[in-house]
């Protein structure tokens, strides 16, 4: 996948960190960013960005190869409840298809997804790890 510099790092923020809008009239929290809050329709929101702690509600394993990027699968792709109150979809790291199961505790971490080619743009996103308690 290619994107030109400028367009990639002006849409950064959203591949680095989870934003979230938070209604300061209902109280309710809904991903992704947004300026109206989609329940109750008022304009009194905030952004915050979560710690990216949650847990797995459901998984899929995929075992399908393109012609790019042959490395790093199988891939496990999750749906996962973060601490917050709201569901994403997010590729598992750092994990193997056997250990996966509904309800392990995951955290977001940023790990590269692919460059360009030898000399070019270098893309990292958040992925899912389990999640290490001290």
């Amino acid at each position: 996948m290619r994107y030109s510099i400028p367009i990639y790092w002006r849409n950064k923020n959203s591949y680095y960190s989870i934003e979230i809008t938070k209604c300061r009239k209902c109280g309710k929290v809904a991903f992704f960013r947004r300026s109206i809050c989609p329940f109750c329709s008022s304009r009194e929101v905030e952004v915050i960005k979560s710690r990216g702690v949650g847990r797995v509600v459901s998984f899929t394993i995929n075992y399908f190869r393109g012609d790019t990027n042959l490395e790093g699968y199988p891939r496990i792709i999750a749906l996962i409840e973060l601490n917050e109150g709201i569901k994403i979809v997010g590729e598992l790291s750092d994990v193997k298809p056997e250990e996966v199961r509904e309800g392990i505790e995951v955290e977001a971490v940023l790990r590269r997804y692919s460059s360009d080619d030898p000399y070019g743009l270098i893309y990292y996103g958040l992925k899912f790890i389990p999640r290490i308690k001290p």
